[in-house]
């Protein structure tokens, strides 16, 4: 991988399925749009990625609408939509598929066959996002290496968002677990280690900042 590449991902903001008001499984999942908050985180985010980090870089989003508003937010709050070296959707980002029965009554089915490896009636497990997401992964290091881009902004979902990490840093399931969902509006970085002033943890080559573990 690029040894100088700097890598933001963003968990889309607030949604009003977030908030319990609207229905993802009656109304569809991709069509849930983001509440006032979310615009405003982000806004937060945009500012925080800053102008700067933008120009040239790789933007890629889930064409989910929660997620494109929320880029669009991001290049609102930046005014650096036209400075990037390319915008991109691609469904491999997006949330993964719960299916369309009751989530919560299969948790013990997910308990008993694992988290990671349950599979939603008629939806996808986390694995099954792990694997759609590797292929973007790889789609994306052909992008960097063509277009010899040094910068990549990602728009995601939470668990599509911790599975890149997982895939990018290799790590096992057991460590996937250990991280905790980022909340809406979040900006987690991926760096080589040595690049960023501070950062929540690191691997042997990568510092990670704005994804926070479970303790244990």
């Amino acid at each position: 991988m690029a040894g100088g590449l700097v890598i933001k991902l963003v968990r889309h903001g607030e949604s009003l399925a977030n908030v319990s008001a609207f229905d993802p499984q009656k109304s569809g999942d991709y069509r849930t749009p983001l509440t006032p908050r979310g615009e405003e985180q982000a806004a937060s985010a945009g500012v925080a990625i800053g102008a700067e980090f933008i120009r040239g870089a790789l933007v890629y989003t889930s064409p989910y609408l929660r997620a494109r508003q929320t880029l669009e937010g991001i290049f609102g709050a930046t005014a650096a939509r036209d400075a990037a070296l390319g915008v991109f959707e691609d469904p491999r980002l997006r949330e993964v598929d719960h299916g369309y029965s009751d989530v919560k009554e299969q948790e013990p089915l997910r308990e008993t066959h694992g988290w990671f490896y349950y599979r939603y009636q008629g939806g996808e497990s986390p694995a099954d996002c792990y694997d759609r997401v590797s292929g973007f992964l790889e789609t994306l290091m052909r992008q960097v290496g063509r277009r010899s881009a040094e910068r990549v902004l990602i728009v995601t979902h939470g668990l599509a968002l911790r599975c890149f990490v997982m895939r990018f840093l290799h790590l096992t399931v057991e460590e996937f677990e250990r991280m905790k969902n980022p909340g809406n509006g979040a900006v987690v970085t991926l760096a080589p280690r040595g690049t960023l002033a501070k950062y929540g943890y690191a691997t042997d080559g990568w510092e990670v900042d704005g994804l926070e573990l479970y303790s244990g």
